[in-house]
């Protein structure tokens, strides 16, 4: 019974995380095929905010309609609709022939992706909140589901070359897949209860799950502008094209992945030097990209500068997204949501840092994210 139990958690995270695969693919396609889109449509620069905040402001606006909506209603059963409807919109989103049209398909997936992605991880923390081994599920999660941006990189920049829209068509099916894998899981599993209702109550939110948004917030803010910004460094600037762009970012994700199997090696409650570890990183990445904004560096300084980068990341996303969801009690609709705002309101604000060219955010960012897990570790003591 305990092993027929522990195969189907094992599949039901795998299942999770290829949900979230697919949400990261579309985010990490977004910013290494914008400058393709921007000479398709003729966009300009206006690109980035095409792409990005009509997603980021429907993802945000579609939290609390998540919330009301799916707060008495078990994620097991929300989940693949949701996945549905991100499929279709990003289907529909690579038929788009007029910016107005990718203005509102963008805005149709970030709406659905809230809806996913507040399923995804209340679904991950109920499945998972009586296992004593709970961060390390976190990690598995993060990790193959951060492998969605390696996979974007492959895969992506070399379809992108050819054309854009066969990048939103690919995210559709997945998605689409997924939602099916998920459907069957969730019918051969229709004799579990489903989790319906606020079996344990939800503390709110204290001063360590606090620090651990604004870490999530700060995290994904840096990671967005390091990525924007060497994306269209890269592409527009000097030459290169989508394919080697995706190859040029491969180290950053390679460290992100090492920094998460950090976590999943260390103590359920990853304390010690990994936090330590993950915060020195990313202000370590953060004044690198700073500097070599202010010098104007070479391209090979650029791609280095992301490698301390990825490895904080690595580190910091499985655990401040466990740690997030410690106090949410049996029904995490709520704290899900709350979690996903967090990561978009970051998305959002490495978008603007990267449009607007401020050399000097990264390094900000960077000092706030790891400030943020400092303050979190120390609260927990």
């Amino acid at each position: 019974m305990a092993r027929r139990w522990r195969a189907d958690l094992l599949v039901a995270v795998s299942i999770l995380a290829c949900v979230q695969f697919v949400i990261v693919v579309d985010e990490t396609t977004v910013g290494l095929v914008a400058p393709v889109i921007a000479r398709d449509l003729s966009l300009g620069s206006s690109a980035r905010h095409v792409l990005i905040t009509p997603f980021a402001c429907a993802f945000v606006c579609g939290l609390p309609v998540a919330g009301l909506l799916l707060r008495r209603v078990a994620p097991v059963r929300t989940l693949a609709p949701t996945v549905v409807s991100f499929a279709v919109s990003a289907v529909v989103g690579g038929c788009a022939v007029t910016t107005a049209q990718l203005v509102v398909t963008r805005a149709a997936q970030g709406f659905s992706a809230a809806m996913v992605t507040t399923g995804v991880l209340a679904a991950l923390h109920t499945a998972t909140r009586a296992d004593p081994r709970r961060m390390r599920a976190f990690a598995g999660f993060s990790l193959l589901s951060g492998s969605g941006a390696l996979a974007a990189l492959l895969v992506v920049g070399p379809i992108a070359d050819v054309s854009w829209r066969w990048c939103f068509w690919g995210i559709g099916a997945a998605a689409a897949v997924s939602a099916l894998w998920w459907k069957l899981h969730a019918r051969a599993r229709s004799a579990q209860p489903g989790g319906v209702g606020n079996v344990v109550p939800w503390e709110g939110i204290d001063p360590t799950t606090t620090a651990a948004m604004g870490a999530v917030v700060a995290t994904n803010a840096l990671l967005t502008a390091a990525v924007i910004t060497a994306s269209f460094t890269l592409q527009a600037d000097r030459g290169w094209s989508a394919a080697m762009t995706g190859v040029g970012l491969l180290p950053l994700n390679a460290a992100a992945a090492i920094g998460t199997l950090m976590v999943a090696r260390s103590s359920d409650r990853a304390g010690g030097a990994v936090p330590a570890i993950g915060a020195t990183a990313l202000a370590i990445g953060g004044a690198a990209i700073t500097w070599w904004a202010g010098v104007l560096g070479s391209t090979q300084w650029l791609l280095l500068a992301t490698i301390p980068l990825g490895l904080g990341v690595g580190v910091v996303f499985p655990l401040m997204n466990s740690r997030s969801m410690d106090t949410a009690g049996a029904l995490s609709m709520g704290r899900a949501a709350q979690l996903g705002a967090a990561a978009q309101v970051g998305v959002a604000v490495g978008a603007l840092v990267a449009s607007a060219h401020w050399s000097f955010g990264p390094a900000g960012l960077a000092s706030i994210a790891a400030v943020a897990v400092i303050v979190d570790g120390v609260l927990r003591l």
